[in-house]
């Protein structure tokens, strides 16, 4: 006869698992800013030159400013001079050579017959001086320029972790349960007992 029941409950339990992931924010489309210079050509130009230099076509002229009509004459003066020395010079030393036959008289006649000495010129003698610079065209250009500011966004990427959850529904129990009658000593004390007869 059995006497005792043994009841076991086992664990009741549910599991929840998520998985692990990698959530990822895609960017925005990258952006950018241009930048233009506009292109630009700068032009200098500068026309001909002609120089007309008339000083030497007017000095033939005799057509000279105040400064340059002094300086000219003051030299024709000391030229006058200096030849008048010179003939001077001449006049004496012929004089000197008197013991060789010559007479001052001869000396003088001889000077009173030179004929002056003639020459043919062409008024102006002298022509315009001219001179010129050509012309100058400077071009400096400078081509349209472009730059670009980018900005580029990046992915966003986040992981997040697994869980795992176990939620314990029902603990495990062991239930012992006895079926016999309380054994009493001595017999006696029992409420249900009898006393047998002999």
């Amino acid at each position: 006869m059995q006497l005792i029941n043994i009841t076991s409950t086992p664990i009741d339990y549910k599991i929840n698992i998520e998985p692990g992931r990698l959530e990822m924010r895609q960017a925005d489309n990258a952006s950018h800013r241009m930048n233009v210079d506009p292109s630009r050509l700068s032009v200098r130009s500068q026309n001909i030159q002609v120089r007309l230099d008339s000083t030497q076509m007017r000095a033939s002229l005799n057509l000279r400013k105040a400064g340059d009509f002094a300086r000219y004459y003051g030299s024709q003066g000391m030229q006058t001079v200096y030849e008048n020395i010179g003939e001077r010079v001449q006049f004496g030393n012929q004089i000197a050579q008197i013991q060789d036959g010559v007479s001052i008289s001869q000396v003088v006649q001889q000077k009173a017959l030179q004929q002056p000495t003639t020459y043919t010129t062409f008024i102006p003698s002298a022509g315009v001086d001219m001179s010129w610079q050509p012309a100058e065209l400077d071009l400096d250009y400078q081509p349209t320029e472009l730059s670009f500011d980018w900005q580029v966004q990046k992915n966003i990427m986040e992981y997040v972790p697994g869980k795992y959850q176990m939620d314990i529904l029902q603990y495990p129990k062991i239930e012992i349960e006895y079926l016999g009658t309380p054994t009493y000593v001595p017999p006696s004390s029992d409420p249900n007992y009898e006393e047998k007869s002999a």
